[in-house]
């Protein structure tokens, strides 16, 4: 920035059992914090269907069945509380057991009919979405052969339990609106997942992560949009650039975090001082870059000159240590149209050198 020669050379993992998927780890972030919080969500759920099942075998007169989702339940509880403590692998295999088993003793006691086996299509996409390693396809070919050979054997075993025909009608009917319900719900965490994840990825590409500000690429689409909009209507684009004063020295003498809070600062006045449509952006460093739509250069003289004495002061508050004093130098330059915003952004950064050059905490325009 200052040299003379040009105007600047500028848990704990948590696999799912078998060790074909990792899955977020609880608190490693937020995905993770949901994930595990769904699966929880899950595991209090379908103990509380467990407990309905119990009042709906009582009444159909299924002792053994009823004994069967009471089972059920403490595996469920089990589970959450295993989640509660981190041990993440036990509670997915616990739940993964549960499921498996109950199907089967279900299916084997009234029969297929019964729906028990709908359960097992849930893992499905459970098993694709947490794959990491490659290892989908052999596990979901192993829960179809499973699902496939518990029919085989339900066709070749006449219930050991049987009840009425209405009564496993009633039972069926009852399991294929609760898996509708489950799938529905899956599926509006997943959609969830990715967008927020879709988000995130668009803020990591758009946005500088210190100051929340616009980076240089996405500075760039949005003041194309902003100078195409201003050459239909005729109205004038100006470019203010500036720079914090002895920046390195803040860095060198209170350290890199105390530099850190004070470009927050300094992007928070700037953003606080600038009109909402103008588009500001950290350049680079200790840069910014603003484009202000509809403002002549004498407008953005006078915003630049706003911001410069605010700065000037207002001490920069940080941690526990004193206040830190600050100055910023600017460079204005006007666009003359959409193909210009370079040369405007080159003839904006000699400005600022000769702020700089002329003992800075000053504005100039080029």
């Amino acid at each position: 920035m200052e040299h003379p020669a040009s105007p600047r050379a500028r848990s704990r993992t948590t696999p799912l059992a078998p060790r074909a998927f990792t899955l977020p780890q609880r608190g490693s972030s937020l995905a993770g914090k949901a994930y595990w919080a769904m699966v929880q969500r899950v595991a209090l759920t379908a103990a509380a269907i467990d407990a309905g099942y119990i009042v709906l075998f009582l009444w159909l007169g299924s002792m053994p069945l009823a004994a069967v989702n009471l089972v059920s339940i403490a595996m469920y509880l089990a589970a959450y509380k295993l989640i509660q403590n981190r041990y993440n692998i036990s509670a997915l295999a616990l739940i993964w057991l549960e499921v498996i088993a109950h199907s089967a003793l279900g299916s084997l006691l009234i029969g297929w009919n019964s729906g028990f086996h709908y359960y097992l299509l849930l893992f499905i996409p459970a098993i694709v979405i947490a794959n990491t390693r490659g290892f989908a396809l052999p596990v979901v070919v192993a829960l179809l052969a499973y699902y496939l050979g518990l029919q085989e054997l339900c066709d070749h075993l006449a219930p050991l339990a049987p009840l009425p025909a209405f009564s496993v009608k009633i039972v069926n009917w009852i399991h294929i609106c609760i898996v509708f319900a489950l799938s529905a719900a899956l599926a509006a965490f997943y959609r969830h997942t990715i967008l927020r994840a879709e988000s995130r990825l668009r803020k990591q590409a758009t946005l500088d992560p210190l100051t929340g500000l616009s980076n240089r690429s996405h500075f760039e689409a949005l003041a194309a949009h902003a100078l195409m909009r201003s050459q239909r209507d005729g109205t004038p684009v100006t470019l203010l650039l500036c720079d914090v004063d002895h920046f390195k020295r803040v860095n060198d003498l209170l350290g890199h975090a105390v530099g850190d809070e004070v470009l927050v600062a300094v992007a928070h006045t700037l953003s606080s001082n600038l009109r909402e449509g103008d588009v500001l952006a950290r350049w680079g460093g200790e840069e910014f870059l603003a484009l202000m739509p509809a403002a002549g250069r004498e407008a953005a003289m006078a915003t630049a000159e706003r911001i410069r004495a605010t700065i000037e002061q207002t001490p920069v508050p940080v941690g526990q240590g004193a206040p830190v004093s600050l100055t910023l130098s600017f460079g204005v330059a006007q666009v003359h149209g959409p193909d210009d915003l370079q040369a405007a952004t080159v003839r904006a950064d000699k400005a600022l050198y000769q702020s700089k050059h002329a003992g800075r905490n000053r504005v100039s325009q080029g």
